[in-house]
């Protein structure tokens, strides 16, 4: 039986990793096509949807569900006002199309309980290791953007002042940082392309 969101929700305020994974797993899709598909900006729609994941890890009581337990609604309308922001933010006409305009994709093709499986075959703590390993290979300055940004939660601009650099070289930072940690760890773990996504997402939970 596939869990509510609300029912999810709950797991994670109370600490429990693979129903994080499994929320995250189950709205990574559209919520970034939602995205995407308003800024046609790969880093801007990451950078959001980072957030997003950040703000139900700090705060999961303000994640609002609908009668059928589901969070997609809020979620969508929280993204879409987050995108409002990006384009006042550079004093850009906003997107025309509004949330209903949008087709989200089907849901998952795995159901909760293979989903499950996968968690149980990948050692989240091996995984982590990995991704260590990596970081550590990394050059200096990706280092400290990685460990600001996703180990200690610090925000762009933060992470930009304590380092003496731009915004966008925070960004860009960052996103070579997990491009390098995805492209070492993808070819040992093809069963589930997102579930590294997932786990780097981990190293945010585990702060909480």
């Amino acid at each position: 039986m596939s869990l509510t969101d609300y029912i999810l929700l709950k797991k994670i305020k109370s600490g429990d990793r693979p129903a994080f994974m499994l929320l995250y797993d189950r709205y990574w899709d559209s919520l970034y096509r939602f995205v995407f598909v308003r800024t046609k900006d790969k880093e801007v729609s990451e950078e959001l949807l980072q957030n997003l994941w950040m703000k139900i890890l700090e705060n999961t009581d303000t994640i609002q569900t609908d009668d059928s337990e589901s969070a997609k609604g809020y979620l969508l309308r929280h993204l879409h006002y987050r995108i409002l922001d990006y384009y006042n933010s550079f004093k850009k006409a906003p997107p025309t199309l509004s949330i209903d305009e949008f087709e989200t994709p089907a849901e998952l093709e795995i159901s909760d309980t293979e989903y499950f499986e996968i968690l149980e075959e990948n050692e989240i703590s091996a995984l982590l290791s990995l991704i260590d390993e990596v970081v550590s290979r990394l050059p200096t300055t990706e280092q400290q953007v990685y460990e600001m940004r996703i180990r200690q939660n610090m925000s762009v601009h933060e992470t930009a002042e304590a380092l003496g650099i731009s915004n966008k070289t925070v960004s860009n930072k960052l996103s070579k940082a997990l491009g390098e940690i995805r492209e070492q760890l993808s070819p040992e773990y093809q069963s589930s392309k997102k579930l590294i996504s997932i786990i780097m997402l981990m190293e945010i939970m585990s702060v909480y």
